[in-house]
C-alpha cells in the first residue's frame, strides 16, 4: 500500500513541479517581453529626438555680438580653418606642468605680464595670425558649428579626433593676447579680442551636449580675468562697446537644459545603439547611425561581465538613464536652492536600482549646473564692470547701486551682484554672498 501510494503521488508531484516551473518560465518570458517592449519604445523616442536635435543644431538662433555681422555661418568660416587649427594643435610642444601653471597665473592676473614664460609668449606669437582669423569667425551671422565638430556627426570624420580642443587652444592664446595688449596700453583692442573670444566660447555651447556646455564654461573661465582687466582700463567708448556686446552674448549662452536634450538623445546611441532594431537604426541620420553601431558595440564589449549578461543589463539600464535625463532637464535651469535638492532626490531614486550599470553611468548634473552658474556670473560681472566704469566716467563717482543689467531682456538666472568699496577708491563687484575669488575690481 505504501509503495503504491508513493507511486500514485509521483504524477501529482511532477505536475506541481512542472506547473511551477512553467509559471516561473512564463513570468520570466513576460518580464523579458516587457523589457524588450520598453526598450523598443524608448528607442523610437530616441530616433525622433536625434532628428529634432540635429535640426536644432542646424538653426542656432543667437544674437551676433557685433553691430554689423559678417555674412554666412560660423560653420563656413571655421570649416575652412579646421585643418590648419588641427595641424597647429598637433604641432605645439607639450610644456612641463610648471610652465603651464605659471602661464595660467599670468592669464588669470595672479602674476604680472612681465613674468610670462618664454614658452607661452612664443606660443602666442606663433598662433596669433591663426587666432585672429579664428576669433573673426565669431562675427558671422549664424552660430552653427562645422560638420565633424558635433556629437551626431560621423565618428570617423577627421575632426572627431580632436573635436573642440584646437578651438580651446585658440581661446587660451586669446586670453594671453588680451593680457599682452592691455599691458602695451592697447586696452580697447584688448576688449575687441576679449569680446570675440567670449562670443566664440558662447557658440561652443551648442550642438555638443554636456561636453559643449563644459567646454564653453571652461573657455569663458580662461578669458574672464584678462577681459576684466581690459574692460577696466579701456576708454569709455571701449566700455560702451563691451556693454552692448555682453548684453548680446549672455542671453544666448545655451542653457544646460538644451545641452541635456542633446545628451538625452546621444547617450542611448553610445551605450545601447547596438540593441536598437534594424529599422530603428535605418531611421537614424548617417552620423548618428554610425555612432550607434560603432560606439555602443565597444561599450558593450568593454563591460566587465559576460556578453549575454552585459546585453540584458544594458537593455534594462539605458531606458532608465534616458528617463533620468528627462527628469533633470525639467529642473537644471532652476535657481540653485530649488535645483540642487530636486536633482539629489532624482539621483537617490535611480541609484536604488539593482542594476550596477545604472549607478556606474549616472552623471552628477548638479556639478555641471554649478559650472554653468559660474559662467553666467562671470559674464554678468564683466557687464556690470563696463556699466559702473561708464557711470564713473560720466559723474566722477561710483554708483551706489547697480541699475538693471538687462533692461527689457529675458535672461536666465541673472546674478545678484554686490558693490563693495575697495582700497584706493576702487570698487569691488562680486556675486551676493560669495567670496572675492569670483569678483572684479573697478579702479578709478
Amino acid at each position: 500500500m505504501t509503495t503504491q501510494g508513493a507511486t500514485s503521488r509521483l504524477p501529482t508531484l511532477f505536475i506541481l513541479v512542472a506547473g511551477s516551473l512553467s509559471l516561473v518560465l512564463l513570468a520570466a518570458l513576460g518580464a523579458r517581453w516587457r523589457l524588450e517592449r520598453r526598450a523598443h519604445q524608448a528607442a523610437d523616442e530616441v530616433v525622433a529626438e536625434v532628428h529634432e536635435r540635429l535640426a536644432a543644431a542646424e538653426r542656432v538662433v543667437r544674437s551676433s555680438h557685433v553691430d554689423e555681422p559678417l555674412p554666412g555661418s560660423l560653420a563656413e568660416a571655421l570649416g575652412l580653418l579646421m585643418p590648419e587649427l588641427i595641424a597647429f594643435h598637433d604641432s605645439e610642444p607639450q610644456n612641463p606642468e610648471e610652465v603651464d601653471t605659471a602661464c595660467a597665473e599670468v592669464r588669470d592676473g595672479v602674476r604680472p605680464v612681465s613674468e610670462l614664460r618664454r614658452e607661452c609668449h612664443e606660443a602666442v606669437d606663433r598662433g596669433r595670425p591663426l587666432m585672429r582669423r579664428t576669433l573673426e569667425a565669431s562675427r558671422r551671422e549664424v552660430g552653427v558649428l562645422p560638420e565633424g565638430l558635433r556629437i551626431f556627426d560621423d565618428p570617423q570624420h577627421p575632426y572627431q579626433r580632436t573635436l573642440l580642443l584646437p578651438l580651446m587652444r585658440m581661446l587660451k592664446l586669446a586670453a594671453l593676447e588680451v593680457r599682452l595688449q592691455t599691458a602695451r596700453g592697447e586696452a580697447d583692442a584688448a576688449v575687441e579680442t576679449c569680446l570675440d573670444g567670449l562670443a566664440l566660447a558662447r557658440d561652443l555651447s551648442y550642438g555638443n551636449a554636456i561636453i559643449g556646455s563644459m567646454v564653453s564654461a571652461t573657455s569663458h573661465g580662461f578669458l574672464f580675468f584678462s577681459c576684466a582687466e581690459a574692460i577696466d582700463r579701456a576708454s569709455p567708448g571701449g566700455q560702451q562697446r563691451a556693454e552692448v556686446a555682453l548684453r548680446r552674448i549672455r542671453p544666448s549662452v545655451a542653457p544646460l537644459s538644451t545641452s541635456l536634450r542633446d545628451e538625452r538623445a546621444y547617450m542611448p546611441l553610445c551605450l545601447a545603439g547596438a540593441l536598437f532594431a534594424r529599422s530603428q537604426l535605418d531611421a537614424l541620420p548617417p552620423g548618428a547611425r554610425a555612432a550607434a553601431i560603432e560606439m555602443s558595440a565597444k561599450n558593450l564589449f568593454a563591460m566587465d561581465m559576460p556578453p549575454i549578461l552585459a546585453r540584458e543589463a544594458m537593455l534594462h539600464a539605458w531606458p532608465l538613464m534616458h528617463e533620468r535625463i528627462g527628469q533633470a532637464i525639467a529642473v537644471v535651469d532652476l535657481p540653485p536652492d530649488q535645483r540642487a535638492p530636486r536633482l539629489a532626490e532624482q539621483t537617490r531614486a535611480i541609484m536604488s536600482s539593482w542594476n550596477p550599470l545604472v549607478s556606474e553611468t549616472i552623471a552628477d548634473y548638479e556639478r555641471f549646473a554649478v559650472r554653468v552658474d559660474k559662467q553666467r556670473a562671470q559674464l554678468d560681472l564683466l557687464l556690470a564692470l563696463a556699466v559702473v566704469k561708464q557711470r564713473r566716467a560720466g559723474s566722477g563717482t561710483w554708483p551706489s547701486g547697480l541699475p538693471s543689467l538687462y533692461p527689457g531682456q529675458e535672461v536666465l538666472l541673472p546674478t545678484v551682484l554686490e558693490l563693495q568699496p575697495g582700497e584706493g577708491d576702487s570698487l569691488l563687484l562680486l556675486p551676493e554672498g560669495q567670496t572675492p575669488e569670483l569678483s572684479v575690481l573697478a579702479t578709478p
